[in-house]
């Protein structure tokens, strides 16, 4: 009986120690998923076109670990974009906010597209063919004219 409690024990103790290495494993997953998310939305300041979770640069990776150091603070998401907008500014961001003069970078290419299609529109309306006057509105007036041009002067016969 004390061998059969004994395997029982051994069981429930191998099993916790499982459910805490894969609760640990999945934080860690989530932590990382969360640093690369973050990263992903941030300009490398060093490297022109890659974003901070794409960089090698040495500074990319220090901003890295800022980051981890950041959400093991308890940092929410918006809290980490700014403490970096404030120290490289606003254009570290890659979805610049939508607000002052990043507002154009938004509304750019809507008001371009429109006066595109503006511009596209007058050019066809320009274009369009005029209306031809229809030949049968003077023909009478002018049958009336020619039957008078060819019937003789008075006093000459035909």
């Amino acid at each position: 009986m004390n061998l059969r409690a004994a395997l029982v024990l051994t069981l429930v103790i191998a099993s916790l120690g499982v459910a805490v290495t894969y609760a640990d494993e999945h934080d860690a997953d989530a932590r990382y998923a969360r640093q690369s998310r973050i990263a992903d939305k941030l300009d490398c300041p060093v490297c022109q076109g890659q974003s901070v979770k794409e960089s090698n640069a040495p500074l990319a990776q220090q901003m890295r670990a800022l980051i981890n150091e950041k959400i093991d603070d308890g940092a929410s998401d918006e809290e980490i974009f700014d403490f970096f907008a404030a120290r490289y500014g606003v254009g570290i961001l890659r979805d610049p906010p939508k607000q002052g003069l990043a507002l154009g970078v938004w509304l750019g290419p809507i008001v371009a597209a429109a006066a595109g299609v503006l511009a596209v529109g007058v050019v066809l309306l320009r274009r369009r063919p005029q209306p031809v006057p229809r030949a049968d509105e003077n023909l009478h007036e002018l049958e009336a004219r020619i039957d008078n041009l060819r019937q003789p002067p008075d006093g000459e016969r035909t």
